[in-house]
């Protein structure tokens, strides 16, 4: 009754697609999920429009992934993003392409991708069984025979670990993966949120709720560029979010760990070159030489940005254009240019998109996802030591691991 061919501990993305595809070959699943109901993560994700895939070609995806992009190789080979965008055309999931080569939902429902997948895999013959936690994996002579919980006990030669990561807790992803690796002998690199927002000395509060679209970010560690990125960013109160700030923070986060001073520079200018920004704004303060400095800013800044400009700068707010000098212009050319804050830390797993960090690569096998150390035990999605930016690559890292696990069955 309580013997199973494969038992997959977690319903998220890889747990759904491993539970459906080792079903498909007629072996007897069963899905153990803590929560009330499977998938409550995926629901969420994507601020609920769930950002399935990203359609870049293969060389170009495994450049986005860190640590080891080599490992993932096979198991995109084997379940790309074609494949899964074909996969949801059949089971009923129509999708469409947004620009950055993102892939979503035509209707944007996140919870209903969650439905049939779960549907899917029931049809397939997966069982589940919601509400069960799992406290111990059961190990003899390095070969896995089931796993234990306070409700009981299921046996299987099989387990495959689709637990997620430490990010967004409450949906039930509490790092349990790491726990049942590093008791199996496995090697976990540190646990950190990834794609988090980050806390800088600045005061975000009067910025809260600020868009700033298309501008250039440079990463400072100790007086170097370390990286740069083009795009959006956003004031919240607690901090920086937006893409750019997302995917810079996945190294962020490690030098900040490593108490490493960083800073980040914004270029709030950056299709105009120094030289164009200084000859624009000689033209504007001449033209409009008896208005305000503050009233000028206006063709230049967003209105909340103004008195955050107008403080670092020292210029007076009422100040005439035309009395502005050259030496104060050049301060004003100087911050558009390189807006600087100190970075201090990052916002907590409860706050971040997903871990960076996990079960070391080495010691699965990219061909299967079996562990290289203890038979039968497999290992998907974000408990693996692979992350990637924003825009579906880590969906893609779940979906493919979980197919290649569940395939290996």
């Amino acid at each position: 009754m309580n013997k199973f061919d494969t038992i997959i501990i977690g319903g998220g993305a890889s747990g759904l697609l491993a539970a459906g595809v080792a079903a498909g070959k007629g072996k007897k699943v069963l899905v153990l999920e803590k929560m009330s109901r499977p998938g409550r993560k995926l629901a969420i994700t994507g601020k609920g429009r769930c950002n399935l895939t990203n359609m870049s070609g293969i060389e170009e995806f495994l450049a986005e992934i860190k640590p080891e992009n080599e490992f993932l190789r096979h198991a995109l080979t084997s379940f790309g993003n074609r494949d899964l965008v074909e996969f949801f055309d059949r089971i009923g999931i129509k999708t469409k392409l947004e620009r950055g080569n993102r892939v979503f939902p035509q209707n944007d429902s996140a919870p209903e991708v969650v439905e049939k997948l779960v549907a899917w895999c029931k049809k397939q013959g997966a069982e589940f069984i919601t509400g069960f936690r799992v406290d111990k994996l059961v190990i003899e002579n390095k070969i896995i025979r089931g796993v234990l919980g306070p409700d009981g006990a299921y046996f299987s030669n099989s387990v495959i670990i689709a637990t997620g990561g430490s990010s967004y807790p409450a949906t039930g992803s509490t790092g349990d993966g790491y726990k049942f690796a590093e008791k199996a002998g496995h090697t976990v690199s540190k646990i950190l949120p990834a794609l988090v927002p980050l806390e800088t000395s600045f005061d975000t509060k009067r910025l809260a709720g600020l868009e700033l679209k298309n501008i250039n970010l440079k990463v400072i560690v100790e007086g170097k560029t370390y990286a740069e990125e083009f795009g959006d960013m956003t004031f919240l109160e607690t901090g920086l979010s937006g893409p750019i700030i997302l995917t810079q923070s996945r190294e962020i986060v490690k030098l900040i760990d490593r108490k490493v001073p960083v800073r980040i520079l914004l270029d709030l200018k950056p299709a105009l070159s120094q030289e164009k920004l200084e000859r624009r704004i000689e033209r504007d303060f001449e033209a409009r030489k008896n208005d305000t400095f503050r009233s000028v800013l206006n063709g230049l800044l967003p209105m909340k940005l103004i008195p955050v400009c107008i403080s670092q700068i020292k210029i007076p707010a009422e100040k005439r254009a035309g009395q502005i000098n050259s030496l104060e212009k050049g301060r004003l050319i100087n911050w558009l240019k390189t807006f600087r804050m100190e970075i201090k830390g990052y916002r907590p797993f409860a706050e971040a998109i997903i871990t960076s960090g996990g079960v070391s690569t080495r010691e699965i096998n990219p061909k299967t996802m079996e562990s290289r150390l203890i038979r039968g035990l497999f290992f998907t999605g974000e408990v693996i030591d692979l992350d990637g930016p924003t825009g579906g690559y880590n969906l893609q890292i779940a979906f493919s691991t979980g197919f290649v696990a569940g395939n290996s069955q």
